[in-house]
C-alpha cells in the first residue's frame, strides 16, 4: 500500500513540473537558443561594393549594334573601374532620382558579373521578364537626363539633344568625369575621344608620348627664352596649377624620381585636360 501511495506521489509531483493534458511531459524551451539566421542569397549590393560606372549610352541605335534577335534597341554600357569582379545581381538601374528602383538586375545570371577593366552592354526595351537582360523600359530621347546605378553608386548626367542617330555620349577616359559626345560609339570596349577634343600627355614637350629628362631640359630652355614646338600650354603646366614656371620643373624632376608622386592627368596616356584654367590646348 505504501508503495502505491509513493508511486502516485511521484507522478503527481512530475505533473506539477509540467504535465500536459495527454499526461506527457514537456520540456521548457531553452531561452538561450536563437532561431537560425536567414541569409539573403541575392542581396542588393552596397554602393561601396559597386566599382562600376555608367560609361556610354546610345539612344538612337539605327545600325550600330543589334541584339541576339537582330533588332536595334537603345543600349547602355557599364564599366568596372575597380580591381575585383563586380556582380550587379539585384542592383537597381533607373533614369529617375525620384524612382531609383525602376529596374533590377536579375539574380543567378553570369552575365551580370563584370571583370576588372571590362564592360557590360545592355539593351533597353525588354519584355519585362526578370531573367531578360534587356532593361524593361525605353529611355527618353530628348532633354536633360540622369541615369542612376544602384540607387547611389553612380550618376550619369547628359543632354540627349546633343546626340543623334548612331551617336553616343560617354566618359573619357573610361569611368571618369565628365560625359562627352564621343567621336565614335564603342559598345563593349574603351571609349573613343570626345568630339573636338585635343589629346595630349602632360609634361610631354617633345611630342613623343613619353615624359623624361629630355622634356625637363626643354621646359628649362623654354623658361629661359628658347623656342618650343608645342602650342599646348597644358603640356608645360606639369603640376596643373594653371601656370608655367620653375615649380613645374621641380615637380617634373621629383615625379620622375619618386614613384609616389604622379604627374596629374592626362598622364601617362594621352587624354584631355580635366581641369578648367586659362591654359589652351587645341593643337600640338
Amino acid at each position: 500500500m505504501k508503495n502505491h501511495i509513493l508511486n502516485f506521489s511521484v507522478v503527481a509531483f512530475l505533473c506539477l513540473l509540467g504535465c500536459s493534458d495527454s499526461n506527457s511531459l514537456t520540456v521548457a524551451p531553452d531561452a538561450g537558443v536563437k532561431p537560425p539566421v536567414v541569409v539573403d542569397p541575392c542581396p542588393v549590393p552596397t554602393a561601396a561594393a559597386v566599382t562600376v560606372s555608367i560609361n556610354e549610352v546610345m539612344l538612337e541605335n539605327v545600325s550600330t549594334l543589334s541584339d541576339s534577335t537582330g533588332q536595334f534597341f537603345p543600349w547602355i554600357e557599364f564599366y568596372n573601374f575597380g580591381t575585383d569582379p563586380v556582380d550587379l545581381a539585384n542592383a537597381y538601374f533607373s533614369d529617375s532620382l525620384a524612382d531609383n528602383q525602376r529596374w533590377q538586375f536579375p539574380c543567378d545570371s553570369s552575365e551580370t558579373v563584370i571583370e576588372p577593366g571590362e564592360f557590360l552592354v545592355l539593351f533597353f526595351g525588354g519584355d519585362g521578364n526578370p531573367d531578360d537582360l534587356h532593361i524593361d523600359f525605353m529611355p527618353e530621347e530628348t532633354g536633360d537626363q540622369i541615369y542612376v546605378l544602384n540607387q547611389s553608386s553612380d550618376f550619369f548626367v547628359f543632354n540627349a539633344d546633343l546626340i543623334g542617330a548612331d551617336e553616343s555620349m560617354g566618359r573619357f577616359q573610361d569611368g571618369e568625369e565628365p560625359v562627352w559626345v564621343l567621336t565614335a560609339a564603342t559598345p563593349g570596349s574603351a571609349n573613343s575621344a570626345p568630339v573636338g577634343a585635343y589629346l595630349f600627355v602632360r609634361g610631354d614637350l617633345n611630342l613623343d608620348q613619353e615624359v623624361n629628362l629630355l622634356d625637363t631640359n626643354l621646359l628649362i630652355g623654354h623658361l629661359n627664352g628658347a623656342p618650343i614646338t608645342t602650342q599646348c600650354g597644358d603640356r608645360l603646366d606639369v603640376n596643373d596649377d594653371g601656370f608655367v614656371n620653375l615649380f613645374d620643373v621641380t615637380f617634373m624632376i621629383e615625379a620622375l624620381n619618386n614613384s609616389e608622386l604622379t604627374i596629374p592627368s592626362p598622364y601617362p596616356n594621352p587624354g584631355i585636360d580635366p581641369t578648367s584654367d586659362s591654359m589652351e590646348c587645341e593643337g600640338p
